[in-house]
């Protein structure tokens, strides 16, 4: 059998060299050298490949494992690992480093075989669970000479980034067996299998291979047309025309549902269905709405199968909605029932690939088209896609119009005569989107690329000014296409040099915001991701402007105004109070009295204050239904258990206090009022937003909510409730009249005992703040709850009592330190987290303090933010860089925020920020 020494050995010939014919003829020399099984193996791993594409086994490991496997036999900090592997690149020429340094690895000899690395593989995909991953990673590594192990990590990883590619050992294989390349692309395609195309190349039966389904096709994709000019040139003799659809690119593949646990997809009624995306990656459990209309496509004839080329659209009716509400559902291992139907998608054919036992790529487009038309494509979720066809030019304009009136990019012109050329991007499919601007804006942060460009900034995020007049920059989008490799090398020189500040061991610099760039792009559309509120769809960079100032690039208003109407609702924020007040008056006003009002408030002290304070009111007003809600411990109006909570009220009208505002709806359908002070993310459709947070001094909620309800009604009684909200969110020495007015009237000794005794019940482990706000409803001062022997106040005694203690745990818990951050890891049932970050802001003032919580709640990390330094901390988050994924962070205040993170998701926050991630549990404040 062949060792694996021999081919790494072969690997590092072929990286050696840049000309394809002559990797190609080393590759070629290699497999010539191998007995059938070893081929077979070695032709899928020189295309990057472990298993067979029809194969749904996966390695399924991931960053932190490689790394905790590689540092454990290096015997290495994993903060080497990490800014190594910034400078490099590649985990595999990571691991060969740092093993070549350590003695024991150097001194191991080869002992593995193909053979055997594919069993230990195989292995390896047959274990759940990141431990056990892990372990047998380790133990294959510690096994394996320094460059072997370069090229399992490299295989682990995904890519052998040698410059060789699939194509390339197709080509290698039909100049060894003296074969047409195309035949070997043609067999490899029906196949899903380079490892059994090279076995039946060798043995000279490429004329036995017949199709099989259930392993994804290349997709054929089209070259972008930047005027109608081009269509003429290109298509002379007439063309089709599609709707280029806003969703998902996706295959379809259809069959006899034949019980094989190996293969992709799932089977339903004696029929397997699967799904995948351009990414050649299965999809089939994210859209599991679609499997059954997608199977009653084909009779019970098991033979009859089909492959259709489409996309999936989130659509509603006969309207296909936004993108972004798509986005909603991609990217989650299981997509929950509630989700499905708050986002319905339908499946858009517009090609198809095989069908009647015949595969379809080489037949004209017009006949795959008139195939395609026979199927019953015209139900609610798989329908046939727009085609026409036109002669000429002139109708164009008309169309591309009516196509994004349908919620749709642009359009496809396609060639009637065009055969389908997986993997291909070729003149005779054109895609015509036009941006619809452009904008100048300011880089503000660079990350290191991929690929070629992985030694590189060269991933801009950037940003345009709040005003004409206000300076202050807001992030709106980020873009690493549309320049030169030169121009890459420019900018990228430029941010090392004007780096005020590193994070992840230099992968991503904050840097002067000094350098103005033209971008263009598809849409503006609305995003929690930047504090602008907005993001830029496709965004493109057009050229450095290096003849404007940063004081001339383009302002948010410009953004809004740019921003799609069917697509954006603009955040509209109240000046100042009387502006806040007459919006309120008028929200009152035409509700009816009769109406079910319902009104979520967050569970701190500040929140609980704010929603008795207007239950209050509106009782008093003559409202006859009022219900209130405090959320669950996530603290999040859009969690799942927490939407739930609010549907089961069946509200006509919904307030929403003290929880933030962002641009997706708390219940779809529902005319909803966000009270607040945070820094807003957007405002949903049929909604308004009355904040505080451009006023100066910013107001809390309650106080807001306090002096909102004095514009319709006497509320005066009510003021020792709205300073409890105040003093527990901005302290007893808030620079407001009516905190100093109440503080003389019921004495700043009982206001404060009351708010200590009020935020106690959400602190606690026992999470109870309802017991707060009905000690709120039954007692009549500051001093009447201080002084109560009701069980509710009792409750509360005995809760602070427990914070308490576990205060004096915490408060022994010591910092560490990376970069602008001082970390403090303690371990509590209680929500002490704020306090102790609270606590350190004042002695840490030149940091932000981070204190991390892995007690509160099961699986998750909470954390509090705090900072005197100055520094914006929601947008510091924002910037660190973290992918998206389940949780929340960087919501609130600018110099006070926080989150909730799956452990694994925080721990790749702190290797975000300079820290090595912990191993579990964190440290106990014991």
């Amino acid at each position: 059998m062949s060792s694996l020494i021999e081919f790494a050995q072969t690997a590092e010939s072929i990286a050696a060299t840049s000309k394809r014919t002559t990797k190609a003829l080393l590759l070629g020399e290699y497999f010539n050298k191998l007995v059938d099984e070893d081929l077979i193996t070695g032709a899928r791993f020189f295309a990057g490949y472990i298993f067979p594409l029809r194969d749904q086994r996966t390695i399924n490991i991931g960053g932190a494992a490689l790394l905790t496997a590689i540092t454990t036999i290096a015997n290495i900090e994993k903060s080497k690992y990490q800014e190594r592997l910034v400078k490099l690149g590649d985990p595999g020429d990571v691991a060969f480093e740092v093993l070549s340094d350590n003695l024991k690895s150097s001194e191991l000899a080869s002992t593995l075989s193909l053979g055997n690395l594919f069993s230990k593989l195989e292995q390896l995909a047959g274990v759940s669970g990141t431990k056990s991953k892990t372990s047998l990673v380790t133990e294959l590594l510690r096994i394996a000479t320094p460059l072997e192990a370069k090229y399992i990590v490299k295989l682990l990883a995904g890519d052998l980034r040698i410059g060789l590619k699939e194509g390339a050992v197709e080509d290698a294989l039909a100049r060894l067996f003296k074969v047409p390349v195309a035949k070997v692309q043609w067999v490899n395609m029906l196949t899903g299998d380079i490892g059994e195309t090279a076995i039946l190349a060798r043995h000279h039966r490429l004329e036995q291979a017949k199709m099989r389904l259930f392993h994804p096709i290349k997709f054929m994709l089209a070259s972008p047309a930047d005027d109608l000019t081009e269509v003429t040139k290109q298509m002379p003799q007439g063309f089709a025309v599609e709707d280029k659809y806003d969703g998902i690119r996706a295959q379809v593949h259809i069959g006899g549902g034949k019980r094989q646990d190996s293969l992709h997809g799932t089977v339903i009624n004696d029929c397997r269905v699967a799904l995948f995306s351009r990414t050649l990656d299965e999809i089939t459990w994210t859209f599991t709405d679609l499997i059954e209309p997608l199977a009653q496509l084909i009779s019970d004839d098991t033979d009859n199968g089909l492959i259709l080329d489409g996309e999936i659209v989130p659509i509603r009716g006969a309207k296909i909605l936004p993108f972004q509400e798509l986005q909603k559902r991609l990217g989650r291992k299981q997509v929950k029932q509630e989700l499905i139907e708050e986002v319905p998608v339908a499946f858009i054919a517009y090609d198809i690939l095989y069908a009647n036992n015949s595969v379809l790529i080489e037949e004209p487009l017009k006949e795959r088209r008139t195939i395609l038309d026979s199927l019953r494509l015209d139900t609610e979720k798989v329908k046939r896609g727009l085609h026409k066809q036109f002669d000429d030019i002139s109708g164009l304009d008309a169309e591309f119009a009516a196509a994004r009136a349908r919620g749709n990019e642009g359009l496809m012109v396609k060639d009637l005569n065009s055969t389908y050329k997986p993997g291909r991007r070729g003149k005779e499919w054109l895609k015509i989107k036009r941006a619809i601007a452009t904008l100048d804006v300011v880089i503000t942060a660079a990350e290191v690329g991929t690929g070629k460009r992985a030694r590189f900034l060269s991933d801009y995020t950037f940003a345009v000014r709040q005003s004409e007049t206000e300076p202050t920059l807001l992030n709106i989008g980020k873009a690493y296409s549309g320049l030169t490799d030169a121009e890459v090398t420019e900018i990228s020189n430029w941010c090392r040099a004007h780096t005020i500040q590193e994070l992840e061991h230099g992968r991503v610099c904050i840097v002067e915001p000094k350098l103005v760039l033209e971008v263009t792009f598809d849409r503006v559309q609305p995003s929690s991701r930047h504090n602008s509120g907005f993001a830029l769809r496709f965004p493109r960079i057009l050229r450095i402007r290096t003849d404007k100032p940063v004081e001339e690039i383009d302002t948010l208003e410009t953004v809004q105004s740019l921003a799609e109407t069917t697509h954006v609702n603009e955040i509209n924020v109240p000046p100042n109070l009387e502006a806040a007040q007459e919006i309120f008056k008028n929200i009152i006003s035409n509700l009816d009295k009769n109406q079910h009002i319902v009104i979520m408030h967050d569970s701190d002290a500040d929140g609980v204050t704010a929603g008795v304070i207007l239950q209050k009111i509106l009782q008093r007003t003559g409202f006859v239904q009022v219900t209130r809600i405090i959320p669950d411990r996530e603290r999040n109006a859009w969690a799942p258990s927490n939407r739930d909570k609010i549907k089961a009220t069946a509200p006509d009208y919904l307030f929403v206090l003290d929880l933030g505002c962002q641009s997706e709806p708390v219940i779809p359908g529902i005319p909803t009022c966000f009270i607040d002070h945070h820094r807003p993310e957007g405002t949903p459709p049929n909604s308004t937003l009355i904040t505080a947070y451009t006023w100066a001094p910013i107001p809390n909620t309650s106080l807001i909510v306090y002096s909102l309800c004095t514009a319709i009604t006497d509320a005066t009684d009510l003021d020792w409730i709205a300073a409890i909200g105040t003093i527990s969110d901005l302290g007893e020495k808030a620079p407001f009249e009516m905190l100093a007015v109440t503080k003389t009237k019921y004495t700043a000794k009982y206001l404060k005992e009351a708010t200590t005794l009020i935020n106690a019940s959400r602190r606690a482990a026992d999470y109870n703040p309802e017991i707060s706000a009905k000690v709120l409803l039954t007692h009549n001062s500051p001093r009447d709850i201080v002084n109560s022997t009701t069980p509710e106040v009792e409750q509360l005694r005995s809760a602070r009592e427990q914070v308490k203690v576990e205060m004096e745990k915490a408060r022994k818990a010591a910092p560490t330190f990376a970069g602008l951050v001082a970390l403090i890891r303690i371990n509590s049932p209680c929500q002490i987290h704020p306090l102790i970050a609270q606590s350190w802001r004042t002695r840490l003032p030149k940091y932000i303090v981070i204190v991390a919580n892995e007690g509160y709640l099961p699986g998750k990390v909470n954390f509090s933010a705090r900072t005197d330094s100055g520094i914006n901390i929601l947008d510091f988050l924002r910037n660190v860089g973290l992918p998206e994924g389940e949780g929340s962070y960087g919501h609130g205040h600018d110099f006070a925020s926080g989150g909730s993170l799956p452990i694994t998701r925080f721990y790749e926050l702190l290797s975000k920020l300079g820290f090595d991630p912990p191993q579990p549990p964190l440290i106990s404040g014991e």
